[in-house]
């Protein structure tokens, strides 16, 4: 009977820690951005129209790009967590809110001067008939094989 015990205990204990285990690494794939090793997720949407010998040539400059974005996320999230912070505070603030939402403003403005800043740069290196496609699939509601409606139309 003390040994059945034992065994049952162990088993619950083994459990709770695959459990433990397993939760971290799925907490971990999705609160982490992908790996450089999917070359596609560093490519901005912008770039997915080229093949992939142009994208090859170009993934130093994408790369380059993918990280700066990359660096600038912590910082637009904690930004937005303060303007969340500020709204849901016990003790309501409006100059606290207004300053959460200064602050969150000029962040995201200097992310979007990089973001084109970067498309800029990334255009230059195109040629003209790269550019023209580009532009092309930028006028086009969704991606290809994507009918459906926008999505702030839904």
């Amino acid at each position: 009977m003390m040994r059945h015990k034992i065994l049952l205990g162990a088993l619950v204990i083994s459990m709770a820690i695959n459990l433990a285990v397993l939760g971290f690494a799925v907490a971990r794939m999705i609160h982490e951005p992908p790996q450089l090793g999917s070359q596609i997720h560093i490519s901005p949407r912008w770039a997915h129209h080229l093949p992939d010998e142009r994208r090859k040539e170009l993934r130093p400059l994408l790369k380059e790009q993918f990280q700066r974005s990359r660096a600038q996320r912590p910082m637009l999230r904690d930004k937005h967590k303060a303007v969340k912070s500020a709204l849901a505070a016990d003790n309501f603030s409006d100059k606290a809110l207004t300053q959460a939402l200064l602050e969150l403003r000029i962040a995201l403005q200097a992310s979007q001067s990089q973001s084109h800043a970067d498309f800029s740069l990334f255009v230059q290196e195109l040629s003209t008939g790269e550019r023209k496609d580009l532009a092309e699939q930028l006028t086009q509601r969704g991606r290809r094989g994507d009918h459906s409606a926008p999505r702030h139309d839904r």
